[in-house]
């Protein structure tokens, strides 16, 4: 069904070719960084500054606590994201996420 309903929208477009396939561009080109600024105890504190005090299933440690904590932790967490942008390594315990759908309907 969904193939049969995407091959029925773009039948609907109206293409204009002028050349081989092979030079249209659709706006979008692959951007690969190579090098980054390394992170400031400052722009540690600015985002630590924006935290909200909520605090994720899956955070070992209570948003309020990472807070209070800052003065101590603030050089740890610079290190880890220095080190991941450097290295090009991003911690695998940092790549999960708990999703939430929301529904639109508050019965279902």
């Amino acid at each position: 069904f969904l193939y049969d309903k995407i091959a029925q929208i773009r039948e609907g477009f109206n293409f204009i070719s002028d050349g081989p396939a092979e030079e249209t561009r659709t706006g979008l080109e692959t951007v690969i960084w190579e090098e980054f600024d390394p992170v400031t105890l400052e722009d540690v504190d600015r985002l630590l500054g924006g935290l909200r005090a909520t605090t994720c299933l899956l955070d070992p440690c209570p948003s309020w606590l990472v807070l209070a904590s800052s003065e101590v932790t603030r050089g740890w967490i610079q290190s880890i994201v220095n080190a991941s942008l450097s290295e090009g390594v991003f911690p695998a315990a940092l790549k999960e996420a708990v999703v939430r759908p929301l529904l639109k309907k508050p019965g279902l």
